[in-house]
């Protein structure tokens, strides 16, 4: 018990990332009702991106962090206009089929042009750690915690406070309706996708600065994404938020706490989203901040 002081600091980190990218896949299933099944690599892109400006090409950060929300930005707006929009109005499944195919095709573009193998953005001051009450902790790590309170709070001003915001939630509660007073449904998906995945993108640049990079790590934080989003409810965005803190606390104790003397490897970590997935989706299907609804 006396590493649960760093446990809960370390749970507060992943979750924070967490919350970043499944907010964003959170709100885009409210919009168009589909599950992005590329989310994940969007994390990939928005990380290598700075990888290739910071290492490869020699700019700044401020360079490198402008050409990565480049790169995102026109990454998503192309995997909407050729993997999403065309599909979604022909069948409600080939959006899942198609995003799995994006996904794909994004992790293997990647492996071919950088290699297979894990590469570090990280800056060497960024690894030294601060002790702060015996609890140790780097500045990326604060960077994180930070930016994930700074970005979620904008976004709940942005939903709750804008006239853009009424607009989302017009049209996640009623598509047909809020078309009717004029609403236009095609310019707010594509702002609130363009949105999303800059939030997913800015969550794996820190991924990448705080650990390291692979072309893999997409499909993992995609099952991650998914699993804090069916925790907290399809579509509710902060219980999307909620779940994401949830599943990055339970990770963080079970592999840190000795059950009757026996712990849990580190290497088991990833396998809980799955578990949270199987028996929320078992015992509680519409998510812990979710509501049943009514059925005739």
């Amino acid at each position: 018990m006396d590493i649960l002081p760093q446990l809960l600091v370390n749970a507060l980190i992943s979750g924070s990332i967490y919350a970043l990218a499944s907010s964003g896949l959170s709100l885009t299933y409210g919009l168009l009702k589909i599950l992005n099944f590329a989310h994940g690599h969007f994390m990939m892109i928005g990380a290598y991106a700075v990888y290739f400006a910071f290492h490869m090409m020699g700019w700044g950060w401020l360079g490198s962090v402008a050409f990565s929300v480049g790169a995102s930005l026109l990454v998503g707006w192309l995997s909407l206009r050729i993997f999403i929009f065309p599909f979604r109005t022909l069948h409600p499944l080939l959006p899942f089929v198609t995003t799995l195919t994006l996904g794909t095709i994004l992790e293997s573009a990647v492996a071919m042009i950088f290699g297979v193998n894990v590469k570090s953005i990280s800056p060497s001051a960024s690894i030294d750690s601060i002790e702060i009450a015996g609890i140790f902790i780097t500045p990326i790590q604060i960077v994180i915690i930070g930016s994930a309170i700074g970005l979620l709070s904008l976004l709940a001003f942005f939903i709750h406070s804008t006239a853009a915001g009424r607009k989302i939630r017009a049209l996640a509660q009623h598509e047909h309706a809020a078309e009717s007073i004029s609403i236009s449904s095609g310019r707010t998906v594509t702002m609130v996708f363009l949105c999303a995945t800059l939030l997913t993108a800015y969550s794996g640049v820190l991924v990448g600065m705080e650990t390291n990079v692979q072309p893999t790590m997409g499909s993992s934080y995609t099952i991650k994404a998914f699993a804090a989003m069916i925790l907290g409810g399809l579509g509710n965005v902060w219980g999307t938020v909620a779940g994401s803190f949830i599943l990055g606390l339970v990770e963080n104790l079970s592999i840190g706490i000795d059950f009757f003397g026996y712990s849990l490897p580190a290497g088991y970590k990833d396998a809980f989203a799955f578990v949270i997935i199987l028996g929320v989706l078992l015992f509680r299907p519409q998510g812990m901040f979710g509501s049943k609804l009514r059925v005739a």
